[in-house]
C-alpha cells in the first residue's frame, strides 16, 4: 500500500507542477505583451524541467534523496509558476484599465461667502445669483437647468467677467455665484483668499465626452502624444487648467523621441471660437479643446494624450525609486529649499516635483522650466526603458495606472511593451521649445487683460518642421538635442 501512495504522490506532484506550466504560458500568450521569443525561451526551459524531473522521480527508487529532492523542488517550482502567472494577469489587467474609455469631470459650485445666512440650496429662490455664462453657455445652461430641478425658479444674474463676479459676490451685491471649478483659479487671481472666504452649498457634475484616439500600428508608425499636467493634488479626473504642455513624438522605426515643450502663457487662437487666450487657459473647457488648439498650432493630427498632476508625478517618481537628471546649473529650489548640482542629480519623489516646478531661480523662467521638465521625463523615459526596469515593471505599470489618463487602447500599449521588451531599443531624445515675448494681451477666458508669451512665428515653424520631418521617418537633430546629455 504504501508503494501505491508514493506513485500516486509522484505523480500528482509533476501533474501540479504540468498544469502549472501550462497555465503559465497560456497566461503570457493571451496577456498579449511577453514577446514571442521570450515565451518561446520560457517554454523551452520548462519541458527540458519535465522531461529531466520525469527521469530523476520516476526512474530512481522511490525513497532515494535524489528523488525526494527533486519533488520537493518540483512543488517549490509550481509555486513559483502561480505567482509569476498572477503577476502576469495582473499587469494585463493594470493595461487595459489604462485603455479604458476615460472621462472628466466637470464640477459645477454654488458658492456664498462665509458668514452669509444661505445655509443649503433650497434657500436659493430667495436670493440673487450671479454667473459668467459667455466663456461656456452650455455648462451654465445646463448647470442651471439642474439647479432649478433641485429647488425650483432662480433668480439670475449675468457678470461680464470673473472681476465683476468677484466684486459682486464680495459687495453683496449677489447673494451667491455659481463657478465652474475648472475656472476657480481665475478667481483667486482677482482675490488670493477667496477658497478661505468662500463656502460651497451645491455642486452640480458633468461627465466630458471621452476624447478618441487616432489609432496608428505604434510599432511601425510614428505617433505624437500630448502630455498635459495640472498643477494640483488628488483627483485626477477633474477638468482643470493644463499647466504642462508638451508634445511627444514616438518613432518606432528612427527609434527617436521628439519633445516638444509648449509654454503654458503662449498666446494662441482657441479652437472652438478662434479668440485669443494663453494656452494654459485650453484645459479649463476640456482635454479636447487642448488638443484641438495643439492641432492648429502644428497642423499634425494627436494621436493620443496623456495627462497627469503633482500627485501622479510624485507617484510614478517614487515607484521608479527615484529618478537621476541633469542640471546645466547650480540652484536652490524655491519649493523645499532643495540644492540641485550642476551635472548629475538623483532626485526623489518630493525634489523631483521642486526641479519641474522651478522657475524663479532662471533668467528666462517659464522657459528654463520648459528645459527642466524636457530633462526629467527624458530621464524617466530612460529609466523606464533600461533593463533595470524589469525588476519593478510590474509596481510601476500598477502605479502608472492609477496615475495617468491616457485614451490609447490597451492593444496598442501592449504592442509597445511588447517591442521595447524584445528589442531594447536605445531612445535617442530630441528637444525643441516654442519661445515668444512677454506681453500684456486681451485673453478671452479672464476677459481682460492678462500677462502672456506672444509666439516667435520662426519658433511655431521650426517645430512644424521637426515634426512634418519626423513624422515622414525622417532622423532629426534639433538645436538642443537631448537635453539629459
Amino acid at each position: 500500500m504504501k508503494k501505491i501512495d508514493n506513485k500516486y504522490i509522484r505523480r500528482i506532484v509533476y501533474s501540479i507542477q504540468f498544469l502549472m506550466s501550462i497555465v503559465l504560458l497560456s497566461t503570457m500568450y493571451f496577456i498579449r505583451f511577453v514577446p514571442m521569443k521570450y515565451m518561446m525561451i520560457v517554454g523551452i526551459i520548462l519541458i527540458a524541467l519535465m522531461v529531466g524531473e520525469y527521469f530523476l522521480i520516476f526512474y530512481k527508487k522511490q525513497g532515494s534523496k535524489r528523488s525526494l529532492l527533486t519533488q520537493f523542488l518540483s512543488l517549490v517550482l509550481s509555486c513559483l509558476m502561480v505567482v509569476a502567472s498572477f503577476y502576469v494577469y495582473r499587469t494585463g489587467q493594470v493595461v487595459d484599465l489604462l485603455g479604458d474609455e476615460q472621462f472628466q469631470t466637470r464640477a459645477i459650485s454654488v458658492i456664498v461667502l462665509k458668514d452669509s445666512p444661505i445655509k443649503n440650496e433650497y434657500q436659493l429662490p430667495e436670493h440673487l445669483l450671479s454667473h459668467v455664462s459667455y466663456v461656456d453657455e452650455s455648462t451654465m445652461d445646463y448647470t442651471v437647468s439642474q439647479i432649478e430641478k433641485e429647488v425650483g425658479q432662480i433668480s439670475l444674474d449675468d457678470s461680464s467677467d470673473f472681476h465683476q463676479l468677484v466684486t459682486k459676490l464680495y459687495q453683496k451685491d449677489v447673494d451667491a455665484i455659481i463657478l465652474d471649478e475648472a475656472f476657480r483659479s481665475l478667481v483667486e487671481q482677482e482675490k488670493e483668499s477667496f477658497s478661505d472666504d468662500t463656502r460651497v452649498i451645491f455642486q452640480v457634475k458633468r461627465d466630458e465626452a471621452a476624447v478618441n484616439a487616432k489609432s496608428v500600428d505604434v510599432t511601425e508608425k510614428p505617433f505624437l502624444v500630448y502630455i498635459s499636467g495640472n498643477d494640483e493634488y488628488g483627483d485626477l479626473t477633474a477638468v482643470s487648467r493644463s499647466d504642462v504642455n508638451m508634445l511627444v513624438g514616438i518613432n518606432p522605426t528612427t527609434k527617436q523621441i521628439l519633445l516638444i515643450s509648449i509654454p503654458r502663457d503662449i498666446y494662441y487662437p482657441l479652437h472652438r471660437n478662434g479668440e485669443y487666450d494663453k494656452f494654459t487657459h485650453t484645459g479649463m473647457y476640456g482635454l479636447q479643446e487642448s488638443i484641438d488648439t495643439l492641432t492648429d498650432m502644428v497642423d499634425q493630427d494627436i494621436n493620443y494624450y496623456v495627462r497627469m498632476n503633482f500627485t501622479s508625478f510624485m507617484d510614478i517618481v517614487d515607484a521608479l525609486g527615484g529618478v537621476t537628471v541633469h542640471s546645466p546649473e547650480e540652484f536652490t529650489t524655491k519649493i523645499g529649499g532643495y540644492q540641485i548640482q550642476e551635472g548629475e542629480n538623483h532626485l526623489n519623489a518630493k525634489e523631483a516635483l521642486a526641479f519641474v516646478r522651478e522657475r524663479k531661480s532662471f533668467v528666462d523662467g517659464d522657459f528654463a522650466r520648459g528645459r527642466n521638465q524636457q530633462r526629467m521625463i527624458s530621464a524617466i523615459v530612460k529609466k523606464v526603458c533600461s533593463p533595470a526596469i524589469l525588476t519593478s515593471f510590474s509596481q510601476v505599470l500598477d502605479t502608472i495606472s492609477q496615475s495617468i489618463e491616457t485614451n490609447m487602447p490597451s492593444e496598442e500599449m501592449n504592442a509597445l511593451v511588447q517591442m521595447q521588451l524584445s528589442q531594447m531599443p536605445n531612445w535617442d531624445i530630441q528637444s525643441y521649445q516654442i519661445i515668444g515675448d512677454s506681453a500684456s494681451m486681451p485673453c478671452y477666458s479672464v476677459g481682460m487683460n492678462a500677462s502672456v508669451i506672444i509666439p516667435n512665428e520662426l519658433s511655431i515653424t521650426q517645430a512644424c518642421e521637426y515634426i512634418d520631418q519626423f513624422m515622414d521617418n525622417e532622423k532629426i537633430e534639433t538645436e538642443l538635442g537631448d537635453l539629459e546629455q
